[in-house]
């Protein structure tokens, strides 16, 4: 809240500097426009209160907010509507978040391991430029998997240190886990920069998340329905939501093969939830929704021998994700003691406090590795198998949805 409100006023300002536009005309000429505020069980509705409060107070009475949240989709649509949420934009607003979270993985595959990180910088830099000219198309998609081959080419070409880096993953908090830059202390980039590899969250998960909620309301519905019009709009409901997981799923491996993110050690992998809740299922009930429900449970435990460290990041005061984070995870833990666990919240100061305690987590990590790194000596000097490099190992119940986790050294 704090975030957007701050940076809602910013812009405000900016615009009538750069404008000369009165306060009363950018009121008049100008909306704010964003998703949530609805939703989850910490805030209920009080976001959009917060922001009329922020722009009234700087003297933008009146300034229009629009907020949707994610009920909005299912919700019919008025005739004229400002914003149709038709078939379009819902598949249009999927590609763009596939798109992101590509560029997403493959600075944080590029970014620790790059020999000229500044090279890296500037290819990531034009390969965004071309992926944005290829979205914008009337023929975007069309244009959008040529973009993704040749940018694929260009992070391919990106020269790279051979080395086993330790392996850090971030859960948490979708906005928290997900933001880059202040929100998060720019959290991923600090780890990158530390000499350690990041898998990046993704937003196509939590897309395929919130379709996998939706799924379980539908088939709750059906097994309670009272009428037959409410057996009707539930089986729709259900429908819709498994035609809506399949399209999001071919975009996602469509686009995933034309990157090919293995050509540049890109971890680019989603699960499939029904399995990944099924993990997480005896420590948290799946069909309890607030936050991020079981799915950071989950992780944990399906990560817990995979990575070197597993970072929960959440913002200050959040409810579900505290009661997930500083609770149920400490079960986990009990459950996997080598699991290397940091929680931390998020607030608008306090990053030195922060990112410290992110750098003892990474301390740790690193002696891991270099720990394995002198256990595997003695085998490299006899002529056994150097697995220093080598991929780490993949749950074979996830190996259809995630397959190989491929090594960097690739």
């Amino acid at each position: 809240m704090y975030f957007t409100s701050g940076s809602l006023i910013r812009n405000l300002f900016r615009i009538q500097k750069e404008t000369g536009l009165t306060k009363q005309q950018i009121v008049d000429k100008y909306i704010f426009m964003g998703g949530g505020g609805q939703c989850g069980p910490c805030r209920f509705g009080m976001y959009p209160q917060e922001y009329l409060k922020v722009v009234n107070e700087a003297g933008f009475k009146g300034f229009r907010i629009l907020i949707f949240s994610a009920d909005a989709s299912d919700a019919p649509q008025p005739r004229g509507a400002a914003l149709p949420i038709d078939l379009s934009f819902k598949v249009n607003l999927v590609l763009a978040a596939i798109l992101a979270d590509m560029l997403h993985v493959a600075e944080c595959a590029l970014r620790p391991y790059a020999k000229d990180r500044q090279h890296a910088m500037r290819v990531l830099d034009e390969a965004e430029k071309i992926l944005l000219e290829a979205y914008r198309s009337p023929y975007h998609l069309i244009m959008v998997p040529r973009a993704l081959r040749r940018v694929g080419r260009m992070f391919a070409s990106v020269e790279r240190h051979a080395v086993r880096l330790p392996l850090i993953f971030i859960a948490g908090e979708f906005f928290a886990n997900l933001a880059h830059g202040d929100p998060n202390y720019d959290l991923r980039r600090f780890i990158c920069d530390e000499g350690c590899e990041v898998i990046p969250g993704l937003f196509t998960q939590v897309i395929l998340f919130d379709n996998y909620k939706r799924l379980q309301e539908a088939r709750s519905g059906l097994m309670y329905a009272r009428t037959r019009k409410e057996r009707l709009r539930y089986t729709q409901m259900y429908f819709r939501q498994k035609i809506s997981r399949a399209i999001v799923r071919k975009l996602f491996h469509e686009y995933r093969e034309a990157v090919n993110p293995e050509s540049f050690g890109g971890r680019l992998h989603i699960h499939d939830m029904d399995e990944l809740t099924s993990v997480g299922a005896p420590y948290y009930h799946p069909h309890i929704f607030g936050g991020e429900g079981n799915l950071e449970i989950a992780e944990a435990l399906y990560y817990a021998d995979k990575v070197d460290g597993f970072i929960s990041v959440k913002p200050f005061g959040c409810m579900p994700s505290s009661g997930v984070s500083d609770g149920v995870q400490f079960k986990v833990m009990s459950l996997h003691p080598n699991l290397n666990f940091l929680s931390i919240e998020t607030s608008g100061d306090n990053d030195i406090s922060i990112l410290s305690r992110v750098s003892m987590l990474l301390f740790k990590a690193k002696q891991k590795v270099a720990l394995e790194r002198r256990a595997v000596e003695p085998a490299r000097v006899s002529g056994g198998p150097d697995r220093t490099s080598s991929p780490i190992p993949v749950n074979t119940r996830f190996s259809e949805s995630l397959g190989s986790v491929p090594s960097p050294s690739r």
